[in-house]
């Protein structure tokens, strides 16, 4: 072993004594204490982890944290891909659809359990050097599929937030796959069509709405929760889209129907409200003041 090979070895020490009886780390210690030079990189490398470590202690985290970075994803739209062939076009089409299995996240707790409970067999330094990179990775995904435990903040299992349905819908239908089969359908053929299909169904339209005769529809599937997705073509051309959630499967502070939350994100402008059962997503490539006429 020479000196950049043990020093490889030492930048992953554990300090708690968990690497005592690892042949390659006790290799490298008795290295560090032979040749002064690494000794004294040594002993820097640990001054610095210890200081590193303090003050990582010292960061307080928002509890909006996680909300905030919820409501980032839905104030900046557009960061899709552009597909430059056909083999682009399918591949983003693909991811754009990807829905993790309802059952993931009981399967890892599951797994982190069997694990924690194992008798385990020592493994070597190198074995052990990708730990960090699982590591990471299981910080992810706990961040996306867990919520603090503080009072009015509901675990994203449960629910989904507002934000995380409207950014899913901006998503999907900037995809280069997204579709309306559907042939245009008058109101009440529309609303009959949604029942059948055990979606949810609009209980009133805003009035700017409920002038257009014709519009399509499609399921909106985000975590696992069943939604619609209800596109008008207005008079001059434009779209609109009605986003349908049942207000059980979403969590977010919304006002009632006669008080829509509207504002301008990006190139979209949108409108947010709820009444007993459901919430509503309504949103355009449009001005606030635009979308402001459908109420």
């Amino acid at each position: 072993m020479d000196r950049e090979q043990a020093k490889f070895i030492l930048r992953s020490f554990r300090p708690d004594g968990a690497d005592v009886a690892d042949e390659d780390f006790v290799e490298a210690l008795q290295f560090a204490n032979e040749d002064r030079e690494l000794g004294d990189w040594f002993a820097k490398e640990r001054a610095f982890d210890s200081m590193f470590a303090e003050a990582m202690t010292q960061i307080q985290i928002p509890d909006s944290l996680r909300q905030e970075v919820l409501s980032g994803l839905a104030m900046h739209p557009g960061d899709l891909p552009h597909p430059e062939d056909h083999f682009d076009s399918g591949m983003i089409g693909s991811f754009a659809f990807v829905q993790p299995p309802r059952s993931l996240r009981s399967e890892i707790l599951a797994s982190m359990e069997r694990t924690n409970a194992a008798v385990t067999p020592k493994k070597s330094f190198w074995q052990r050097a990708t730990l960090p990179f699982a590591a990471a990775a299981g910080i992810a995904l706990a961040f996306l599929l867990t919520s603090p435990s503080k009072p009015g903040i509901i675990v994203a299992e449960t629910t989904v937030p507002v934000e995380v349905v409207q950014s899913s819908f901006i998503h999907t239908f900037e995809s280069p796959q997204f579709s309306i089969e559907d042939p245009p359908e008058q109101a009440s053929q529309l609303i009959a069509h949604l029942q059948d299909m055990k979606l949810p169904s609009p209980h009133h339209f805003p009035k700017g709405l409920q002038e257009i005769n014709r519009a399509s529809c499609r399921e909106l599937e985000i975590n696992g929760k069943r939604g619609s997705l209800v596109c008008f073509r207005r008079l001059d051309g434009s779209k609109v889209h009605l986003v349908i959630f049942r207000r059980k499967d979403v969590c977010g502070e919304l006002p009632g129907r006669d008080h829509p939350e509207i504002s301008q994100q990006g190139t979209w402008a949108v409108a947010r409200w709820l009444d007993e059962k459901q919430v509503y997503v309504l949103i355009g490539s449009t001005s606030v003041e635009h979308l402001k006429e459908l109420f």
